[in-house]
């Protein structure tokens, strides 16, 4: 509808307001291709909580380089959650403090 009032039966298609309801979950294992969709996702605003514990050291470690290569060439940072849990995000899907809350409260449960 262009002019007017919203009629009740309308569907809203707003993206969602905060950015921790588009963080995307993810326990990885060696694949580079899902390693590369994954990056896609965090470049167009899904902020990434990835586990790496399936991975060997070697592995995790060249993972771990290039999410938060990726994080830091999208001008964002990268988290240490726990030991084999990290969260990658850019700086603007930090700003209105929902995925840094959701974080606090993942550490606390």
């Amino acid at each position: 509808m262009l002019f007017g009032r919203k009629k009740e039966d309308d569907i809203d298609l707003e993206e969602p307001k905060r950015s921790a309801d588009k963080i995307i979950f993810n326990e990885l294992e060696d694949d580079d291709h899902l390693a590369l969709n994954l990056v896609r996702e965090l470049k167009n605003g899904c902020p990434l909580i990835i586990n790496f514990s399936k991975l060997n050291e070697i592995e995790c470690n060249k993972m771990i380089a290039f999410f938060q290569g990726a994080a830091v060439a999208l001008d964002g940072k990268a988290l240490r959650i726990d030991a084999d849990i990290y969260l990658f995000a850019r700086k603007e899907d930090l700003l209105d403090g929902s995925v840094r809350e959701f974080v606090k409260d993942l550490k606390k449960a």
